[in-house]
């Protein structure tokens, strides 16, 4: 989704105060069908200064950003979140592309300013099928970190044994999309600080809910028979590539 991308590009480029929160929630009947979902919430307010300094500095410019280039910022910004205002075009494209066994249940974008959320759920067949979600297949086409807009569920893993039911899945770690466009930005030690601050209030959630008695998991919590896994910023940046990859695991009996 064209929309969604904008906003995650624009999302994982800030932290600051939990600016950034993604959850994804998964809920499992017996049969292995259920229902899936995934929410992001982005606040690119902090993101303003940061931005206004940047163009200054591109323009040869020193000192703190004046009001006006704030508001420049601020429009620019704006601009940018509207790049594509489809929606219902972007929601018949991500049905389009969903694996089979999967439906759309809602899709919904909903933004004030440069507050935005991002609330999509699908039912399943078969929980395996998850994994194989694509919202955005030209953001799949491109390569590059992982995106959590276009591949919410990207690593999750279902293997069933008949006796037992080991679900595991990757963590997607939303700034490493964030070094990886800050690469390519002139910034100077004090701007490369302020991205390092933008980036420390990151906050991933993941919710698995099922039926089974659970015989192992690494969850970080439980509320009854659901397991949740939660992550800020410098627990996610403090993980190796390797526990990134394997973050999420918990065996149930059928």
């Amino acid at each position: 989704m064209r929309r969604l991308a904008v906003v995650f590009i624009m999302g994982v480029a800030l932290a600051a105060s939990g600016c950034l929160d993604v959850q994804e929630s998964i809920t499992l009947n017996r049969n292995m069908s259920g229902q899936a979902g995934f929410v992001m919430n982005v606040d690119g307010e902090p993101l303003v200064p940061f931005m206004a300094q940047m163009q200054r500095q591109m323009a040869g410019k020193s000192g703190p950003p004046t009001a006006a280039d704030l508001a420049a910022a601020r429009a620019a910004m704006l601009k940018d979140a509207d790049a594509s205002d489809d929606f219902e075009k972007d929601k018949r494209d991500m049905q389009q592309h969903l694996p089979a066994g999967v439906k759309l249940l809602n899709a919904s974008y909903n933004k004030n300013g440069l507050k935005s959320t991002a609330n999509v759920s699908v039912s399943f067949d078969n929980a395996a099928a998850l994994g194989a979600i694509v919202f955005d297949q030209g953001d799949k086409q491109e390569g590059g970190p992982g995106n959590p807009v276009s591949q919410p569920f990207d690593g999750l893993k279902v293997v069933d044994d008949g006796q037992t039911l080991l679900i595991t899945s990757a963590i997607v770690n939303p700034a490493e999309g964030a070094k990886a466009q800050a690469q390519q930005m002139p910034m100077d030690p004090a701007m490369q600080k302020q991205f390092a601050t933008l980036l420390s209030g990151m906050h991933v959630a993941v919710k698995i809910t099922a039926p089974f008695t659970v015989l192992e998991q690494n969850a970080t919590r439980q509320e009854g028979n659901t397991l949740i896994w939660e992550f800020d910023s410098a627990h996610l940046q403090s993980m190796t590539p390797d526990q990134l990859k394997s973050g999420i695991r918990v065996r149930y009996k059928k």
